[in-house]
């Protein structure tokens, strides 16, 4: 038989670990041809999310939580539940349901098609902000401007990926990682199935602007060689300069 994992980070989600539980467990009673396992990470949450994780785990033995010790951030705790998980078939999506575990079937189709790593883009995104969208947007450009990696547009985290993609992106083990790049970049064969996104179940969302700038940064850090070389002809700048000054001093 084979296997499936939904991968999920958490952090102060109390309002909607039961409903995504019951989604996510509707969706295996549909498909019973897999051994299902969901995976998730309490990326230190300080609501009641560790008491509700551990009761559905006792309760039902394919919950399997990893609880750490304090906030990492999402993609850290992201990562730690794919090195965790270890089925034929791993599927990330947020606690949230605004990315529906319901889409198991259609990535399914895709694996049968050859497929190794599926991306979930976004057709319509309610309920984000303006400036939300159009910052998006232009960091999408910007990336794709000063790296060489081509990332998806309107792709998050929502993806699926084959046993193998997951022990090649274990492989990774720098600490600030931007994961919807590493998927891109370690190859395998890829393609891409569109969905409407959903509003958020109940709760508010956790990435702050904050975090998002630096998801951002993360990403211009580990894919481009631009801050590097701006550094780097900054530096020749001010020693050219400074060799200048002191050549006048010395006259």
């Amino acid at each position: 038989m084979k296997s499936a994992s939904f991968i999920a980070p958490c952090y102060n989600e109390e309002l909607v670990i039961e409903e995504y539980y019951r989604r996510v467990t509707a969706v295996a009673e549909k498909t019973p041809q897999y051994e299902f396992e969901i995976a998730i990470v309490n990326d230190g949450s300080t609501d009641r999310s560790r008491e509700i994780l551990d009761q559905l785990a006792e309760k039902d033995k394919r919950v399997k939580v990893i609880h750490l010790a304090a906030n990492q951030g999402h993609q850290t705790a992201l990562f730690a539940g794919i090195e965790h998980a270890s089925s034929d078939i791993n599927i990330v999506l947020d606690l949230d349901l605004q990315d529906p575990p319901e889409l198991f079937e259609e990535f399914v189709s895709k694996f049968d098609e050859g497929y190794q790593v599926i991306h979930a883009q976004r057709t319509k995104r309610p309920n984000e902000t303006f400036f939300k969208l159009m910052s998006a947007k232009i960091f999408y450009k910007l990336l794709k401007f000063i790296s060489n990696i081509e990332l998806i547009e309107n792709c998050g985290d929502f993806r699926a990926f084959t046993k193998e993609v997951r022990e090649t992106i274990c492989l990774f083990k720098e600490k600030h990682k931007f994961l919807r790049g590493l998927f891109v970049l370690v190859g395998y064969r890829q393609t891409v199935i569109q969905y409407d996104r959903d509003k958020r179940y109940s709760g508010e969302t956790k990435y702050t602007l904050f975090k998002m700038l630096n998801l951002a940064a993360d990403a211009v850090l580990s894919f481009s060689q631009f801050p590097i070389r701006l550094i780097l002809i900054m530096s020749f700048i001010m020693w050219g300069a400074s060799l200048i000054y002191l050549t006048k001093a010395l006259i």
